[in-house]
């Protein structure tokens, strides 16, 4: 097991490697790229993001197939039956624990990149750093709501999988199989480390933008942006409102990276 472990480690490191190069590559709105010092930060700690999501889904894989009433599976094997433990049940509230743990420190780090890219472009300079108390609440208050989601949505996919196996028939230990298999989902710990580092950066840097003073902000979309996005490329809104997509700042969508633009 030590062995399989430290093997593990090393498949993340290189794969956490292999993730910054692949996302510099990627199509930036290029208010991302004006400072390489925290473009590079960013990169880093996206890549870090990623790869504590996959090991927290990993973990959860191995620990969600406990949270069912296999008995109950076994007795009824009826598509309605749902032999998940209930949500307020308290390995609920030990996983969203864990998950935020998993997460705190790098969405830490990105609302403190975001705030210091608004110093570096605005030359206005804060002191902001990952201990700053605004970096610290933006950073729980994201987190927060990030663990609410994402537990939410694995216990949807444990549902849907224990349908699944009902539905086919499946003995006890191919449904345990089922469920660790969709949540041990590497595309999701990608998308979910795109779109989180986007929202906390650009939590940054409007906390700076409000700090400093800034009157109204202009949405910079994508090159070849979604329709979403695209429509509302250069539009200026005073920086309390919201934007015409409903949006108060980037992300508009996961994997967004349109940005914005805050005017003084």
């Amino acid at each position: 097991m030590a062995q399989a472990d430290t093997n593990r480690l090393s498949l993340l490191n290189a794969r956490r490697e292999v993730s910054q190069g692949l996302r510099a590559s990627e199509d930036w709105q290029p208010s991302y790229k004006r400072n390489s010092e925290t473009f590079k930060a960013l990169l880093a700690h996206e890549a870090q993001l990623e790869s504590d999501v996959a090991e927290y889904l990993f973990r959860l894989s191995r620990n969600a197939p406990n949270y069912v009433d296999w008995a109950q599976y076994a007795g009824s094997l009826k598509a309605a039956s749902n032999p998940l433990l209930n949500a307020d049940d308290p390995v609920w509230a030990e996983e969203q624990l864990d998950l935020q743990r998993a997460v705190i420190d790098a969405i830490t780090l990105i609302v403190a990149t975001g705030g210091q890219a608004g110093e570096l472009t605005y030359g206005i300079d804060l002191g902001i750093s990952n201990l700053s108390k605004s970096v610290l609440e933006a950073a729980r208050t994201q987190v927060a709501g990030l663990v609410t989601g994402m537990t939410e949505t694995s216990r949807d996919l444990i549902r849907e999988a224990i349908k699944q196996s009902i539905a086919r028939g499946e003995s006890v230990d191919l449904a345990r199989d089922r469920i660790s298999k969709v949540l041990n989902n590497p595309v999701r710990a990608e998308l979910v480390a795109h779109t989180e580092s986007v929202n906390a950066y650009q939590t940054g840097l409007k906390n700076f933008a409000v700090e400093t003073g800034a009157k109204t902000k202009t949405w910079e979309s994508l090159a070849r942006a979604c329709p979403l996005c695209a429509p509302i490329d250069g539009e200026t809104v005073r920086i309390d409102k919201t934007f015409s997509n409903g949006k108060d700042r980037p992300s508009a969508h996961p994997r967004c990276r349109c940005g914005l633009i805050y005017n003084y």
